[in-house]
């Protein structure tokens, strides 16, 4: 079944990032803007659930609330309230209703988690939910060498969750412990690890006739010269700098070389 998300948010850019990733992840996706939009709108489209924003114009979100739960034709759809803020006074002036199931500080909003609290609402993990449309799910496996320990949860969650089996690592020890038994379809390196960094365990994979063909994407916190060109030298595919690519284009990169 294809749940129907209703989006009330009032910034509209936040709205066309979780609509896409939404829609990913196989929702049917509706936005609305203006408070006073939120209730019909959920009685047209039916929706199954809804996120919705504090500050909207018209009106805000704690009186569309207030109208929703006295609603019966609406009242029994799950909410999830988006905020820019998280300030008890804030919270206070959410209707006490145990259809209102988690709230976001706007702020920390990704949307890889927002998509697992609203599988969360209907009773299912992500990995038992509705799979992304573009996922792999063919188990092809990936190395990932990292040491950055809120990186790795973030990336970690989105390679899974696109099927592939995850071999991580957080030093180039526990990379060729891993290699010593398996052959990854891909490989994606730090640089700055502890003890043998990214481009020495790079050089030390190629040496191997197996790991010769298998595609590497070097993905560091420095976009240095000289880093780049001996990344490429020693065979790196891809040279990606973490402040300069979003979680999107990474995996649109690892599903290029992947297949």
């Amino acid at each position: 079944m294809t749940e129907k998300v209703l989006l009330a948010l009032s910034d509209l850019n936040l709205a066309k990032v979780l609509s896409e990733e939404l829609t990913k992840a196989n929702f049917a996706v509706d936005i609305v803007v203006s408070g006073g939009d939120v209730i019909p709108k959920l009685k047209e489209a039916k929706s199954d659930i809804l996120l919705i924003d504090t500050i909207l114009p018209d009106e805000n979100g704690y009186d569309v609330l207030s109208k929703k739960s006295l609603d019966k034709d609406v009242t029994k759809i799950p909410v999830i309230i988006i905020s820019n803020s998280g300030a008890p006074v804030h919270v206070g002036r959410i209707p006490s209703t145990p259809m209102v199931k988690d709230y976001i500080v706007k702020a920390h909003v990704d949307p890889l988690e927002v998509i697992e609290k609203i599988h969360k609402v209907f009773g299912r993990s992500m990995e038992e939910g509705t799979r992304k449309a573009e996922q792999i799910d063919n188990g092809k496996k990936i190395l990932w060498v990292e040491d950055d320990r809120l990186l790795s949860t973030i990336l970690s969650k989105k390679l899974t969750a696109s099927g592939y089996t995850l071999l991580k690592a957080n030093d180039a020890n526990s990379a060729l412990t891993i290699l010593e038994t398996e052959t990854p379809n891909l490989m994606i390196l730090d640089i700055m690890l502890p003890g043998m960094n990214g481009l020495e365990l790079l050089q030390r994979i190629k040496t191997y006739e197996k790991f010769k063909s298998v595609p590497v994407i070097i993905l560091s916190n420095t976009s240095k010269p000289s880093y780049v060109e001996s990344a490429k030298a020693l065979g790196a595919n891809r040279f990606l700098v973490k402040a300069a690519v979003s979680l999107d284009e990474i995996m649109i990169e690892v599903k290029k070389l992947v297949k």
